[in-house]
């Protein structure tokens, strides 16, 4: 999870993850205000209802509480995971990589397909990556055969939202001041004093056309405020 611009608070609200590790597997408790009464109170991680970039923040309180602390417990022992992309060729080296190597693996891709915070405006990956049936899966193969995936259970396949969004041709588009990040077609970008609604209008002109294409609908990530 290294180099994802944010907050420490965001952190636990979002779940954030990314290369095949969620922060919920770090997190011990996350302390809090409550918006209406202006007391405290600490959750624990069982009570945050984490799921893939979601949690009970984002949903079922969200709003009504203002997350001032996180409480993080690592591990003495290192637990790798390069099971995911271009981490895999890792493993290529022999041997077990040094938690240093693996950070700065994880930096030069994020580098070399996001943009930099400082230089261009974004609220990181727009969308979730869809889960659908195996039988909506072989669908979109018979007509797309390297179509990438991720297997989830026996019944469900995870399928990359930057995929779709770039077979629908959206990767360098523009909609007002906003764009489709010509890198990395997953994050939406601020390219030309941007405003919310531009925002909001691409977004909804690209589910409908991943919709309309394959029959997935995407859901954002962020959370509109």
């Amino acid at each position: 999870m290294s180099y994802i611009p944010g907050e420490v608070g965001a952190s636990a609200i979002q779940n954030i993850g990314a290369y095949g590790v969620e922060v919920e597997s770090i997190i011990h408790e996350v302390d809090t205000i409550e918006v209406a009464t202006g007391q405290p109170r600490v959750f624990q991680a069982n009570e945050c209802e984490y799921g893939y970039r979601d949690s009970i923040f984002k949903n079922r309180l969200q709003g009504e509480y203002i997350v001032t602390a996180v409480v993080y417990r690592l591990s003495v022992i290192p637990v790798v995971h390069l099971d995911y992309g271009q981490l895999q060729e890792l493993r290529l080296h022999g041997g077990q990589p040094k938690a240093q190597e693996i950070r700065d693996a994880v930096i030069a891709i994020r580098q070399s397909k996001l943009p930099e915070p400082a230089e261009l405006g974004s609220a990181g990956s727009f969308f979730k990556n869809p889960v659908v049936s195996v039988e909506v899966f072989r669908q979109i193969a018979a007509s797309h055969a390297d179509v990438p995936h991720y297997v989830i259970s026996e019944n469900e396949i995870k399928i990359p939202a930057a995929w779709l969004i770039d077979q629908c041709g959206w990767k360098g588009k523009t909609h007002g001041g906003a764009a489709v990040y010509e890198k990395q077609p997953l994050i939406l970008v601020n390219r030309n004093h941007a405003t919310p609604a531009d925002i909001m209008e691409l977004s909804t002109l690209i589910e409908q056309s991943v919709l309309e294409k394959f029959n997935i609908s995407l859901s954002p990530e962020v959370n509109y405020i």
